[in-house]
Protein backbone atom coordinates (compact mmCIF):
# COMPACT_ATOMS: atom_id res chain seq x y z
CA UNK A 1 0.00 0.00 0.00
CA UNK A 2 2.69 2.25 0.77
CA UNK A 3 4.20 2.14 -3.03
CA UNK A 4 0.67 2.29 -4.09
CA UNK A 5 0.36 6.11 -2.37
CA UNK A 6 3.81 6.94 -3.06
CA UNK A 7 2.91 6.81 -7.06
CA UNK A 8 -0.41 8.77 -6.37
CA UNK A 9 1.44 11.58 -4.73
CA UNK A 10 4.21 11.46 -7.19
CA UNK A 11 1.56 11.66 -10.25
CA UNK A 12 -0.03 14.92 -7.61
CA UNK A 13 2.99 16.26 -7.76
CA UNK A 14 3.82 15.95 -11.37
CA UNK A 15 0.82 17.60 -12.25
CA UNK A 16 1.36 21.53 -10.52
CA UNK A 17 5.32 21.13 -10.80
CA UNK A 18 4.69 20.87 -14.77
CA UNK A 19 2.19 23.59 -14.79
CA UNK A 20 5.42 25.56 -12.70
CA UNK A 21 7.58 25.02 -15.16
CA UNK A 22 5.03 25.92 -18.21
CA UNK A 23 4.02 29.26 -16.37
CA UNK A 24 7.87 30.05 -15.14
CA UNK A 25 8.98 28.80 -19.38
CA UNK A 26 5.95 30.51 -21.54
CA UNK A 27 3.47 32.97 -19.48
CA UNK A 28 5.47 34.44 -16.94
CA UNK A 29 7.16 37.20 -19.29
CA UNK A 30 4.64 36.98 -22.12
CA UNK A 31 7.14 40.43 -24.28
CA UNK A 32 9.93 37.67 -24.34
CA UNK A 33 7.80 34.90 -26.05
CA UNK A 34 5.14 36.77 -28.14
CA UNK A 35 7.80 39.50 -29.49
CA UNK A 36 8.84 37.12 -31.66
CA UNK A 37 5.49 35.77 -32.95
CA UNK A 38 4.37 39.16 -33.47
CA UNK A 39 7.16 40.11 -35.40
CA UNK A 40 6.84 36.73 -37.84
CA UNK A 41 2.77 37.42 -38.18
CA UNK A 42 4.33 40.84 -39.06
CA UNK A 43 6.49 39.61 -41.49
CA UNK A 44 4.30 36.70 -43.17
CA UNK A 45 1.40 39.43 -43.56
CA UNK A 46 4.17 42.03 -45.80
CA UNK A 47 5.20 39.32 -47.94
CA UNK A 48 1.13 38.25 -48.19
CA UNK A 49 0.42 41.82 -49.54
CA UNK A 50 3.42 42.19 -51.87
CA UNK A 51 2.57 38.89 -53.25
CA UNK A 52 -0.75 39.69 -54.09
CA UNK A 53 0.08 43.58 -54.87
CA UNK A 54 2.42 42.11 -57.83
CA UNK A 55 1.32 42.52 -61.25
CA UNK A 56 3.29 41.29 -64.59
CA UNK A 57 2.84 42.68 -68.11
CA UNK A 58 0.52 45.60 -67.50
CA UNK A 59 -0.70 47.61 -70.01
CA UNK A 60 -2.87 50.33 -69.18
CA UNK A 61 -5.14 51.95 -71.98
CA UNK A 62 -6.87 55.33 -71.99
CA UNK A 63 -8.55 58.39 -73.73
CA UNK A 64 -7.51 61.28 -71.73
CA UNK A 65 -8.95 64.38 -74.02
CA UNK A 66 -11.39 64.13 -77.11
CA UNK A 67 -9.50 61.99 -79.21
CA UNK A 68 -6.30 61.84 -77.44
CA UNK A 69 -5.19 58.28 -76.29
CA UNK A 70 -2.84 57.27 -73.39
CA UNK A 71 -1.42 53.55 -73.41
CA UNK A 72 1.01 52.52 -70.83
CA UNK A 73 2.69 49.50 -71.04
CA UNK A 74 5.26 47.90 -67.86
CA UNK A 75 6.59 44.70 -67.14
CA UNK A 76 6.39 44.41 -63.88
CA UNK A 77 4.00 46.64 -61.57
CA UNK A 78 2.94 46.56 -57.50
CA UNK A 79 0.05 48.36 -56.30
CA UNK A 80 1.00 51.28 -53.81
CA UNK A 81 -0.20 49.98 -49.89
CA UNK A 82 -1.42 53.71 -49.47
CA UNK A 83 -3.17 54.45 -52.49
CA UNK A 84 -4.82 51.31 -54.11
CA UNK A 85 -5.26 53.67 -57.17
CA UNK A 86 -1.26 54.30 -57.55
CA UNK A 87 1.00 51.49 -59.69
CA UNK A 88 5.04 51.65 -59.19
CA UNK A 89 5.75 50.56 -62.52
CA UNK A 90 9.57 48.83 -63.79
CA UNK A 91 10.57 48.78 -67.03
CA UNK A 92 8.18 51.04 -68.49
CA UNK A 93 7.01 52.41 -71.88
CA UNK A 94 4.46 54.66 -72.40
CA UNK A 95 2.73 56.20 -76.13
CA UNK A 96 0.54 59.31 -76.33
CA UNK A 97 -1.38 59.16 -79.34
CA UNK A 98 -2.08 62.67 -80.51
CA UNK A 99 -4.82 63.82 -83.22
CA UNK A 100 -3.33 64.81 -86.02
CA UNK A 101 0.03 65.08 -84.37
CA UNK A 102 1.52 61.32 -84.43
CA UNK A 103 2.83 59.91 -81.33
CA UNK A 104 5.32 60.94 -78.42
CA UNK A 105 7.01 57.48 -77.14
CA UNK A 106 8.37 57.38 -74.04
CA UNK A 107 10.35 54.63 -72.05
CA UNK A 108 12.02 55.21 -68.44
CA UNK A 109 13.47 52.60 -65.74
CA UNK A 110 10.73 53.58 -63.17
CA UNK A 111 7.08 55.29 -63.20
CA UNK A 112 4.58 55.88 -61.10
CA UNK A 113 0.78 55.79 -62.70
CA UNK A 114 -2.35 56.99 -60.78
CA UNK A 115 -5.54 54.75 -63.03
CA UNK A 116 -7.93 57.28 -62.06
CA UNK A 117 -6.21 60.86 -63.54
CA UNK A 118 -3.81 58.78 -66.06
CA UNK A 119 -1.09 61.12 -64.00
CA UNK A 120 2.30 59.54 -64.16
CA UNK A 121 6.11 60.22 -63.23
CA UNK A 122 8.64 58.49 -65.35
CA UNK A 123 12.00 58.66 -63.66
CA UNK A 124 15.50 56.58 -64.22
CA UNK A 125 16.82 56.47 -67.64
CA UNK A 126 13.38 58.69 -69.39
CA UNK A 127 13.74 58.73 -73.01
CA UNK A 128 11.03 60.98 -75.07
CA UNK A 129 11.09 60.29 -79.09
CA UNK A 130 8.48 62.48 -81.07
CA UNK A 131 9.78 62.43 -84.64
CA UNK A 132 12.76 63.48 -85.38
CA UNK A 133 12.82 65.18 -81.59
CA UNK A 134 14.69 62.79 -79.00
CA UNK A 135 14.72 64.21 -74.95
CA UNK A 136 16.33 62.34 -72.01
CA UNK A 137 16.47 63.21 -68.33
CA UNK A 138 16.14 62.13 -64.93
CA UNK A 139 12.39 62.68 -64.58
CA UNK A 140 9.49 63.54 -66.41
CA UNK A 141 6.10 64.11 -65.41
CA UNK A 142 2.56 63.95 -67.37
CA UNK A 143 0.06 65.67 -65.65
CA UNK A 144 -3.38 64.61 -67.64
CA UNK A 145 -5.39 66.94 -65.27
CA UNK A 146 -3.69 69.78 -65.61
CA UNK A 147 -2.86 69.38 -69.14
CA UNK A 148 0.55 70.23 -68.67
CA UNK A 149 4.11 68.00 -68.63
CA UNK A 150 7.23 68.31 -66.94
CA UNK A 151 10.88 67.11 -67.62
CA UNK A 152 13.15 67.95 -65.24
CA UNK A 153 16.83 67.04 -64.26
CA UNK A 154 19.94 66.20 -66.91
CA UNK A 155 17.64 67.45 -69.69
CA UNK A 156 19.23 66.93 -73.37
CA UNK A 157 17.20 67.47 -75.78
CA UNK A 158 18.45 66.57 -79.58
CA UNK A 159 17.05 67.16 -83.27
CA UNK A 160 18.78 66.34 -86.61
CA UNK A 161 20.64 69.96 -85.63
CA UNK A 162 20.37 71.04 -82.96
CA UNK A 163 21.40 69.88 -79.15
CA UNK A 164 20.39 71.72 -75.97
CA UNK A 165 21.01 71.01 -72.45
CA UNK A 166 18.75 72.65 -69.94
CA UNK A 167 17.41 71.87 -66.26
CA UNK A 168 13.64 72.26 -67.05
CA UNK A 169 11.42 72.07 -70.00
CA UNK A 170 7.54 72.32 -69.66
CA UNK A 171 4.65 71.64 -71.96
CA UNK A 172 1.32 72.21 -72.60
CA UNK A 173 -0.54 68.83 -73.77
CA UNK A 174 -3.07 71.33 -75.45
CA UNK A 175 -1.27 74.15 -77.40
CA UNK A 176 2.18 71.98 -77.26
CA UNK A 177 3.56 75.26 -76.06
CA UNK A 178 6.85 74.19 -74.34
CA UNK A 179 9.19 76.50 -72.19
CA UNK A 180 12.56 75.93 -71.55
CA UNK A 181 14.76 77.10 -68.61
CA UNK A 182 17.53 76.75 -65.66
CA UNK A 183 16.43 76.16 -62.38
CA UNK A 184 19.31 79.03 -61.30
CA UNK A 185 18.71 82.09 -63.62
CA UNK A 186 22.76 82.90 -63.54
CA UNK A 187 23.11 79.53 -65.34
CA UNK A 188 22.08 79.37 -69.23
CA UNK A 189 20.68 77.42 -71.24
CA UNK A 190 23.15 75.40 -73.58
CA UNK A 191 22.46 74.78 -77.30
CA UNK A 192 24.60 73.99 -79.92
CA UNK A 193 24.42 73.16 -83.41
CA UNK A 194 25.32 70.07 -85.29
CA UNK A 195 26.18 71.60 -88.51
Amino acid sequence: MNRKIIIQLSLLLIVPVTSLIFYALFLKDPNIKTEGIEKDAQESEILVKKETNQIKDIVYNSNYSDNNRYIIKAEFGEFDNDDSDVMLLTNVTGTIYLENSGSIKISSTEAIYNSVNYNTKFYQNVSIVFDDHKIYSDNFELFFDKKISTMYGNVVYKNLITTLHADKIDIDLITKDSKIYMLNKSKKIIVKNLN
